[in-house]
């Protein structure tokens, strides 16, 4: 698979030489199975727990990550995604669920409790 063309400055994500415009600065992108998979930061006191976004090469939102069902509290965003060594998108949340990511629509199912 033809690697993808971005890269991230000082929180803007650039696709294709375009920055893309996403609504909290990002702070982790993924080159994941033909997607940008990218992760942005809310601000201080904001609560935006679907902090997880796919992208097309062209930098065109194909998805957005589903919130958490899990916890009790309300401000629960995804604190990382990755890889894992057999090849599943995995985003780690606030609440210490990691959750693999089904790539078509940002579903998640949870794999491991890790509090």
């Amino acid at each position: 698979m033809t690697k993808l063309n971005f890269s991230m400055n000082d929180g803007v994500l650039i696709v294709q030489g375009k920055e893309i415009k996403l609504p909290y600065p990002a702070v982790q992108a993924l080159d994941y199975q033909g997607l940008i998979v990218v992760r942005v930061d809310p601000e201080v006191g904001q609560i935006f727990n679907r902090n997880v976004f796919a992208l097309d090469a062209n930098g065109g939102v194909k998805w957005q990550i589903t919130e958490s069902p899990h916890g009790t509290e309300v401000d629960k965003p995804y604190t990382y995604i990755t890889i894992s060594e057999d090849n599943q998108l995995i985003a780690g949340n606030w609440n210490g669920v990691d959750y693999a990511v089904t790539l078509d629509d940002g579903s998640i199912t949870p794999i491991s409790f890790i509090k």
